[in-house]
């Protein structure tokens, strides 16, 4: 074996440690995770500011207690101004990052809007097909056989299906549903659609769980 054999040997085994070491840092801290794939589905720099810990943080308080499939202590409600990363925290990458503590979680997704819906999806299924997913997390991946926009699996049980309040849901329970947006803005004053969402959330929500305690 040659000298420049030994030293690009050396440089792969220091590679793969520091891989290793920031998989972990990712499995551990959602914060972590946000912050090191913001960058595969964000162009624009990121710029932090203390919301951002403190919002990660409580849902990987929420989530954890869904991976331990635990009692709901409460529905986590999320109020902030736009433009101030809401969506992409809770939406695009909580659901990704789950799967990497629990690869058999299956996400259910909503929002006003099927093709918002959808954008929310793809951007998660993004970060999952990404070349930093995969070196990080060689293990995971979407199933070739089942990957839609709004309805994929990956090749350990775990599911993501996106829809809208008007969409359907039939068919689908999951561990964890999340809705973003559930008023158009435009529409936010018209009692028709506020009567719209209180229903999705009193009569469809309930059904589309797979254990209604956690």
């Amino acid at each position: 074996m040659t000298t420049k054999t030994v030293t690009n040997n050396t440089k792969a085994l220091q590679q793969l440690t520091q891989e290793q070491i920031q998989a972990e840092r990712c499995r551990r801290s959602f914060y972590y995770f946000f912050k090191t794939f913001w960058d595969v589905i964000i162009p624009e720099k990121f710029t932090d500011n203390w919301h951002i810990k403190y919002l990660c943080d409580e849902l990987q308080e929420v989530m954890t207690r869904v991976f331990n499939r635990q009692e709901s202590l409460h529905d986590l409600v999320v109020n902030i101004p736009p433009g101030t990363s809401k969506t992409t925290i809770a939406t695009v990458m909580l659901p990704a990052w789950s799967w990497i503590i629990d690869p058999t979680v299956r996400a259910m997704t909503a929002s006003y809007s099927a093709q918002l819906s959808a954008d929310h999806s793809v951007k998660s299924r993004d970060i999952i097909k990404s070349d930093k997913f995969k070196r990080l997390f060689p293990g995971l991946s979407i199933r070739q056989d089942f990957d839609n926009k709004t309805h994929y699996k990956n090749n350990r049980n775990g599911e993501r299906f996106a829809t809208s309040l008007k969409g359907t849901a039939t068919g689908f329970h999951a561990h964890v549903i999340i809705i973003d947006d559930p008023l158009n803005p435009k529409e936010a004053s018209s009692e028709v659609e506020h009567e719209n969402a209180n229903q999705f959330f009193k009569s469809t929500i309930p059904t589309r769980k797979i254990d209604k305690a956690v």
